[in-house]
């Protein structure tokens, strides 16, 4: 038995010898290597990219980036958005398009939510209904990368990072995202100045090829946006992606109609006539509350103020200030916080309440002339300009004791 044991021990060794041996002499030409790609003039990658940027609250803010770049000159343009939706992929693309004046016959994407509802087998993909409308209406041809295979569309990969490091930092303040954007275009084609890092040639002159290789763009814009109906809640609102928007409340428990863009929600009635305007809101949990259409109601019915879901709502000065007041003193309150609210918004009006209240007073007229004083912009008279041929008048000095002189001499007289 121990003689078998030995000799099965030393077998083992051998086989497993003779196994490494074999996977050397047959793997050993087989070692990872790099084809360079061949990109021809006139397509396209496509990515999202995230990056911050600073608000007008001075809080630092993560967002995205969409990057449509062209391997064969190495061009890239790119636009910022709030979120990663379809929405935001579709306007960023056309923006780009438009700016350019052409269409990419092909692009190259990763397997996007907003772009593909279902993998299939292979290369298919199921696309989600907006996307392939998108691209009927400017015909190009879309290509989805592997899973799990970025490396697939590495010009633009490599681009998002490049942009983000040139383009972002130090962290820019950004207050209007539409303006931005038309900055960027400038600073991409300045970028664009520069040589190819291989061809030596500046890339602005190669995107001159991919241009003449592009389709021609279509005339008619494509309206990028979604249109959902939506029941409102007991206080007129609506749930969108996990935001609250304000309707009108006599819209309240009612069927209205969602129509979002990449920056903006819409709530229109039955009849698609827009409700309400909002600024659209990426995160969750948020809401966004525009008060104008429950003032105007509670105004005209001004002694129903407390027992109404809009006056829990109210900041908590303007609360207390309608709390005491009798019902003429609410209907002027709330015109007076209405007439703030067509022009500024509720921290506006919360501020100018608070600065008549410490000024000592609190009614309706104070707090609008409050509101004007904060919201005014006064303008600085400048000095006369006289002109130097300005005749000098002699100066007078009057002297009226010869009327007292008078007055008195009369009356001793009576």
């Amino acid at each position: 038995k121990a003689i078998c044991l030995v000799f099965s021990m030393v077998s083992g060794l051998f086989s497993g010898h003779y196994v490494s041996q074999k996977k050397k002499e047959i793997f050993q030409s087989q070692r990872k290597a790099y084809l360079p790609l061949y990109h021809p003039p006139g397509e396209a990658q496509v990515d999202f990219g995230h990056f911050s940027y600073i608000n007008n609250s001075g809080e630092m803010i993560d967002a995205l980036k969409l990057t449509m770049s062209f391997p064969y000159s190495n061009q890239a343009y790119c636009q910022i958005f709030g979120g990663e939706n379809q929405q935001c992929l579709l306007q960023g693309m056309k923006n780009i398009f438009e700016h350019i004046g052409k269409v990419p016959y092909r692009i190259v994407f990763d397997n996007l939510s907003s772009a593909v509802a279902h993998m299939g087998t292979g290369h298919n993909r199921v696309l989600t209904d907006g996307f392939d409308r998108f691209m009927a209406h400017y015909k190009f041809e879309a290509v989805f990368c592997n899973g799990a295979a970025g490396w697939e569309k590495g010009n633009v990969e490599n681009k998002v990072g490049y942009e983000r490091r040139n383009m972002f930092v130090p962290v820019p303040t950004i207050l209007d995202f539409s303006q931005f954007n038309a900055s960027l275009y400038e600073a991409c084609e300045t970028d664009a100045k520069r040589k190819h890092y291989v061809k030596n040639v500046p890339i602005e002159e190669l995107f001159q090829d991919d241009l003449k290789s592009m389709l021609p763009l279509n005339e008619t814009p494509f309206d990028v946006f979604i249109l959902e109906p939506r029941k409102t809640d007991n206080y007129a609102k609506v749930a969108f992606d996990n935001n609250l928007y304000s309707s009108s409340p006599r819209y309240a428990q009612e069927t209205v109609y969602v129509k979002v863009t990449c920056d903006k929600v819409f709530i229109l009635n039955q009849s698609y006539e827009v409700i309400m305007e909002h600024p659209r809101l990426y995160g969750k949990g948020l809401e966004s509350m525009k008060w104008l259409p429950y003032i105007e109601l509670m105004a005209k019915r001004p002694l129903a103020l407390k027992y109404s879901t809009f006056y829990d709502e109210l900041p908590d000065n303007w609360k207390k200030f309608l709390g005491i007041q009798d019902a003429e003193g609410k209907r002027k309150g709330l015109t007076s916080l209405y007439t703030m609210l067509q022009k500024h918004d509720m921290r506006t009006a919360e501020d100018a309440l608070a600065f008549a209240i410490s000024n000592g007073v609190n009614d309706a007229d104070s707090i609008l002339a409050a509101y004007r004083t904060l919201t005014s912009e006064v303008q600085q008279m400048q000095p006369m300009q006289l002109d130097q041929n300005i005749v000098h008048m002699p100066s007078f000095k009057t002297d009226n004791k010869k009327y007292d002189n008078l007055f008195c001499r009369e009356a001793i007289s009576l």
